[in-house]
């Protein structure tokens, strides 16, 4: 009798293993590459010379942090958190910062430090700049500040000529005539002898005046007999530390003047710097890339 055919499922086994074995290969593969291995994608746009730049930025300096320029609105407002320097200046618009990168033609160009500083920036990117003056505005000129002493002699008595006097006190003179001193506020009498005016001086012991109208200064004594007839009279300018770089005078069309720029209670001295204030100085930028314009 013939052996009825039994079923082999042997081979059915092993072929359903195998495709068991290559889903799960496929699973770890999968998680693998998703989660595992980075990704990579088309890498961002960074600034290149000839791109036209839209930035936003803080300017500060670097030795006292006050804020002497921005882009941003909000932080003009923010004197709380963005201390002011003097020539700090509110405008009636603010908008990003636009120039082409590397384009010695652009009027808008930086300078050299702030420019080098926007290179290989990405779109949104925020970036420290830090420009010394060499790369930015420039050295300052000695020539250009002032150190004068806290404790100041001035002449009781003051000689000059017609034209002298006019153009100090805006008035012809006259003898037996009062003038108002034009720096220091005080009273002085005219006499006249000749071609020559002697102006007198005649403050009052421990009186207030205010010196650029900017801050005060007392009178501490006067020698009407010293320096052989001219007298001196000696003023304190009621000046600390924590006003340096707090204090300018400003001209009718707010451009500064000068800035006090240091007062030393040890030398005796406080310092006037008729230089701009940015010149001479390390400056602290914080730049955020808003938009990179590339034509090719």
């Amino acid at each position: 009798m013939a052996r009825p055919l039994v079923r082999d499922d042997t081979g059915v086994s092993t072929f359903w293993s195998l495709v068991g074995v290559l889903l799960l290969v496929a699973v770890i593969l999968g998680v693998y590459y998703a989660y595992i291995v980075p990704r990579f994608g088309t890498p961002p746009l960074r600034a290149a010379p000839g791109d036209d730049v839209q930035v936003n930025y803080i300017g500060a300096f670097e030795e006292t942090g006050l804020v002497f320029d921005t882009s941003l609105e909000s932080i003009a407002r923010d004197n709380a958190t963005y201390p002011k320097a003097v020539t700090f200046s509110f405008r009636s618009s603010w908008n990003t910062y636009n120039f082409r990168l590397g384009d010695p033609t652009d009027a808008q160009r930086p300078v050299p430090g702030f420019e080098r500083g926007i290179y290989n920036m990405a779109d949104g990117e925020t970036r420290t700049i830090v420009v010394p003056p060499e790369l930015g505005y420039g050295s300052a000129n000695p020539a250009l500040i002032d150190v004068n002493p806290l404790l100041e002699s001035v002449p009781v008595r003051l000689t000059m000529n017609n034209t002298e006097f006019l153009v100090r006190y805006q008035t012809q003179a006259f003898s037996g005539m009062n003038v108002t001193d034009p720096f220091w506020r005080w009273n002085a009498f005219v006499s006249i002898s000749g071609n020559i005016i002697t102006v007198t001086n005649s403050p009052d012991p421990g009186q207030i005046v205010r010196p650029y109208g900017l801050w005060n200064a007392q009178i501490v004594s006067i020698d009407d007999a010293a320096n052989n007839g001219e007298g001196v009279i000696l003023v304190r300018h009621l000046l600390d530390p924590s006003m340096a770089n707090h204090v300018a005078q400003k001209s009718s069309d707010g451009q500064v003047t000068f800035i006090l720029t240091d007062v030393d209670p040890e030398a005796g001295s406080y310092t006037l710097d008729y230089n701009r204030e940015v010149v001479g100085r390390t400056l602290i930028f914080t730049v955020t890339m808003v938009h990179i314009g590339r034509l090719f």
